[in-house]
């Protein structure tokens, strides 16, 4: 059958997991660290949805792949319950009839998540990128750049009028609250969404560079990028599961707090993948969600101030993922946790104020872990320039 441009409506998917886009609330995260074993990292390959492994190119991401030798695309909504299928004109065709057909290049690119921004960056081609949403939050961004792009709005909503006016041939969006609901019909320019911040592994959400790269005619350019970020980063898992071999391997407890509640992720998600590739355990699993009668909500633990305490009391490490414009301070860790004595702990800090967290650190991985892996393994690592994580002191 051959295609035809078909408008599809995409389903609300069930999600906790808020998108990152421009710093809408603050994110916190705790890590406390113990003694204890260490898991290996998984090798590429191991995607939980299968689909990823028929791609050849995907090794890593589970939401999006390619058909009939890379012409088609094709993008989950995160959920897996729905698959939406792209091709530029005259390059293939899928089975079911249903998608969207794209123009030739150069393709007009528009983008709503400013961590779809990266991407974009990543591979050279801002002449394409011709609209962004909260283009003011959007680092770092050169004067030139932002001349040419127009800011399609922010917190108030996306402004159709720019949109129309860049002329973009598609908008890229996430799935979470269909926050382009009726966009696509009221305007004609198709809305991909994609759900890139679900991913479980680091370089599963880097790996979307290649999914940008077919929609700008720039995958060599995206195979090459990708390919240098991979290999950095599992130098660093490397290095550290060997590390951890002969000096021990911590293990790690996140969590935040919010509302009069303490919520940490579960072992399936990004933050534990990335302690573990760091050479560390994390302590939230089933195991632990059943000795301390922990509740799970969605794809988080809620746990009990006086829970926190517990598993504090012979933690090694604390450290913290904080937004704080005049800086963080050993003063605010004790403020935040008084029941908590850090003393002869370990404590380091993310500041999101400072480096682009929310940003740039999705094409960034292999920084970050060595950066964390500095943290809970200071004789193997050195952290960068400008580190993502960092040890907190009395002052800052």
């Amino acid at each position: 059958m051959e295609l035809s441009s078909v408008h599809r409506e995409f389903k609300r998917p069930t999600m906790t997991q808020m998108p990152l886009c421009g710093l809408r609330g603050v994110f916190g995260m705790l890590l406390l660290v113990v003694c204890q074993g260490c898991i290996q990292s998984a090798a590429p390959g191991k995607a939980q949805n299968p689909n990823a492994l028929q791609s050849g190119r995907i090794s890593w991401a589970t939401g999006f792949g390619f058909k009939d030798d890379g012409q088609v695309l094709w993008v989950t909504d995160g959920a897996g319950s729905d698959t939406v299928h792209w091709v530029k004109e005259g390059r293939g065709q899928w089975p079911t009839g249903e998608g969207h057909i794209l123009p030739a290049s150069p393709l007009r690119l528009a983008t709503w998540s400013t961590t779809h921004v990266p991407f974009v960056l990543a591979l050279g081609v801002d002449q394409q990128w011709v609209a962004s949403g909260y283009l003011d939050r959007v680092r770092p961004m050169t004067d030139s750049t932002r001349g040419s792009c127009l800011n399609l709005g922010g917190d108030a909503g996306i402004s159709e009028e720019t949109l129309l006016a860049s002329q973009a041939d598609v908008l890229t969006s996430y799935p979470f609250g269909d926050p382009m609901e009726g966009v696509e019909s009221r305007t004609g320019v198709p809305v991909l969404a994609m759900a890139e911040y679900v991913e479980a592994h680091p370089l599963g959400r880097a790996e979307y560079v290649k999914l940008f790269g077919w929609l700008l005619d720039q995958s060599e350019r995206a195979d090459s990028v990708f390919q240098a970020i991979e290999g950095r980063y599992l130098k660093q898992v490397k290095l550290a599961q060997e590390g951890s071999e002969k000096t021990g391997c911590p293990t790690v407890f996140t969590g935040s707090f919010s509302g009069g509640q303490w919520t940490a992720p579960t072992e399936r998600g990004l933050v534990a993948r990335m302690i573990q590739d760091a050479g560390g355990h994390y302590v939230f699993n089933a195991q632990t969600a059943e000795d301390y009668g922990l509740r799970q909500v969605g794809n988080n633990y809620e746990v009990e101030p006086e829970q926190c305490a517990l598993i504090a009391e012979g933690c090694e490490a604390w450290g913290r993922v904080v937004y704080a414009p005049s800086g963080w301070s050993m003063a605010d860790v004790q403020a935040e946790a008084p029941w908590c004595n850090f003393s002869g702990k370990t404590v380091f800090h993310c500041n999101t104020a400072e480096v682009d967290y929310f940003g740039a650190a999705i094409l960034e991985p292999d920084r970050m872990l060595e950066d964390l892996l500095s943290v809970l393994h200071p004789d193997l690592a050195m952290p960068s320039a400008s580190p993502y994580f960092k040890r907190t002191g009395t002052t800052e």
